[in-house]
């Protein structure tokens, strides 16, 4: 009898390690099939010729727009782990100072390309004033300028049981804040959401475009579980989960930088 309930014990035991071990595999995988990364695209044919070894990160967006407010501070720790990325896959990173440097010629040469009032971007100027910062940073030996932005984007979590937002390759699950009685069950699960997404562009000094991709990093709101309704506010802490931000990075720059555990093949 004693021999049956130490044999059934040792079984429960090792079906919930297993089942323990499985759970603790799916909750931190980030290598699952995710039918939302982005397309990217990379000049294979430019990189073969010559691949980029001196790169500097652009301290403006791509698009000529700036990075939202409350977005900032964010963006900057972002733009320090990108360069660690960078530089940990062998590649060297110059300083700050030569983009700098280089855009505020420009600028004075040819004027602002952003207007605050309107929010528009004098697209020939940006171009006019992109191709000067260029040719400045090739007689510093830049080989390619970095476009590392954080962009506000709109996701949606599912209906299922999880709830789980999906977008631009990552899976994030709702977030939370505040004590209350919990998320009601007839909860608006289809009301849209802001959500953080990392873009890249990379050009050449003599602006052949070399690589372009982009990543989902985190949602920026949460459900509010003190309101007697409970909603969707701003989240209190704004993109502070490291390891979110480098999923987001890993995903956004391959196949530049390769990593094996891309998500886009059904494994």
């Amino acid at each position: 009898m004693k021999k049956n309930i130490l044999s059934a014990i040792g079984k429960l035991i090792t079906a919930s390690t297993l089942a323990l071990f499985a759970s603790l595999l799916s909750s931190c995988s980030s290598t699952e099939y995710n039918e939302t990364v982005f397309p990217y695209q990379i000049n294979t044919e430019v990189l073969a010729q010559k691949k980029p070894k001196k790169l500097i990160l652009a301290t403006v967006n791509f698009s000529g727009e700036p990075t939202r407010s409350y977005l900032d501070n964010a963006a900057r720790r972002i733009d320090l782990q990108v360069k660690d990325y960078l530089r940990s896959n062998g590649y060297e990173v110059l300083d700050d100072y030569l983009f700098d440097n280089a855009w505020n010629q420009a600028l004075r040469s040819y004027g602002s390309i952003y207007d605050p009032t309107t929010g528009r971007v004098d697209v020939q100027g940006w171009r006019t004033v992109i191709i000067a910062t260029a040719k400045t940073l090739q007689k510093e030996g830049v080989d390619a300028v970095v476009f590392s932005d954080v962009l506000e984007d709109t996701v949606q979590h599912d209906r299922t049981m999880n709830h789980y937002a999906k977008w631009s390759g990552v899976t994030r699950k709702p977030a939370t804040q505040g004590t209350g009685d919990g998320v009601p069950i007839d909860f608006n699960w289809g009301e849209r959401i802001k959500a953080a997404t990392l873009a890249i562009n990379i050009y050449s000094v003599d602006l052949k475009g070399l690589f372009k991709s982009q990543a989902g990093i985190d949602t920026l709101q949460a459900i509010d579980l003190k309101m007697s309704n409970p909603g969707w506010v701003r989240r209190k802490k704004i993109l502070d989960d490291n390891d979110k931000i480098e999923e987001a990075i890993r995903l956004a720059f391959h196949p530049f930088i390769e990593i094996a555990d891309y998500p886009d093949i059904k494994r």
